[in-house]
C-alpha cells in the first residue's frame, strides 16, 4: 500500500522494460552456455584430429604389417623398413627390390613392417614427408580392417612412383587423396587435410630415431640392421634369421 492508501499504478512501460532486461539475460546465459559448450568440442575435435599411435588400430608398433601368416600368429622373422616418401633412396630400394618384397610378403613365415617416418621435411616447402606419412596413415585406417594392407600397398607404391623431386612443394593434398582414390581407398581428403595423424607420424620418427636409425631406408630383420646390396642378399638374410 501506499502512504496515500492508494494501490499503486504500475506503469506498463516498466514492466516492460523489465520483461525485455529479462529476456535479454536470459538469452545471454543461454550463449554463454553454448559458447562453453562449443569450447569443449573444439577442445575435444582437437585432440582426436592429431592421433597418437593408440588411434591408428591397424599399425603393428608403428609399422604396417603385411604377412601371408595365419592371423593371430607371429611369423619367425620379421623384416622391418624404416622408410621416407620423399626419400630418393628409398624409391631407389623400392624399384631394385620389389620383386623380393614381394616373395617375402607372400612368404607365412615372414612379415614386412613397413614404417613410414617423416626426416625430410626440410626438403621440400610443405612438410611433405610428414604430409605423405599422415596420408598413408589415413588410408590404413581407412582400408585396412581386418589386418589386410593391400590398399595401402598400392598407395604406398603409387607414392613412390609417382615422388616428387626434392626441394619443391611435393604432391598437394589433393593429389594425395586423388592417389588414394586410385589405389581403392574411399575419399580421406579431410583427413589428408587434418593432418589427423601428425601425432602418430612424429612418434613414429621420434621412436626410430631413439632405435638409432639416421638414414632411410634402413632394413633390420629381427630387429637387427642389415646393409643389403642386392636382393639375393636380403633373401639370403631372411633365410638365415629364419634357421636361427
Amino acid at each position: 500500500m501506499a502512504k496515500n492508501g492508494r494501490t499503486p499504478i504500475v506503469d506498463p512501460r516498466e514492466a516492460e522494460k523489465r520483461r525485455s532486461l529479462l529476456i535479454k539475460i536470459g538469452a545471454a546465459v543461454v550463449l554463454i552456455a553454448l559458447a562453453v559448450g562449443i569450447g569443449v568440442w573444439v577442445v575435444q575435435s582437437n585432440k582426436s584430429a592429431t592421433g597418437s599411435s593408440a588411434d591408428v588400430t591397424v599399425a603393428t608398433d608403428n609399422a604396417y604389417r603385411i604377412t601371408a601368416a595365419p592371423q593371430g600368429t607371429e611369423p619367425p622373422v620379421t623384416v622391418n623398413i624404416v622408410e621416407d616418401f620423399q626419400c630418393p633412396a628409398c624409391r631407389q630400394f623400392e624399384e631394385q627390390f620389389s620383386d623380393v618384397l614381394g616373395q617375402l610378403r607372400a612368404n607365412p613365415k615372414v612379415a614386412v613392417d613397413y614404417q613410414p617416418i617423416a626426416f625430410l621435411d626440410r626438403m621440400s616447402s610443405t612438410e611433405y614427408s610428414t604430409r605423405s606419412a599422415n596420408a598413408s596413415a589415413c588410408v590404413a585406417q581407412a582400408t585396412a580392417g581386418g589386418g589386410n594392407f593391400d590398399t595401402w600397398l598400392k598407395f604406398h607404391n603409387l607414392l613412390y612412383a609417382n615422388q616428387p623431386e626434392e626441394g619443391g612443394a611435393g604432391l598437394t593434398d589433393g593429389q594425395l587423396n586423388d592417389y588414394a582414390k586410385q589405389a581403392g581407398a574411399p575419399n580421406v581428403r579431410q583427413c589428408i587435410e587434418d593432418r589427423q595423424y601428425a601425432d602418430f607420424v612424429q612418434e613414429t620418427t621420434q621412436k626410430a630415431q631413439q632405435a638409432g636409425v639416421t638414414a632411410t631406408p634402413t632394413v633390420s630383420i629381427n630387429g637387427k640392421p642389415v646393409q643389403l646390396s642386392t636382393p639375393e642378399a636380403l633373401l639370403q638374410a631372411v633365410d638365415q634369421a629364419a634357421q636361427n
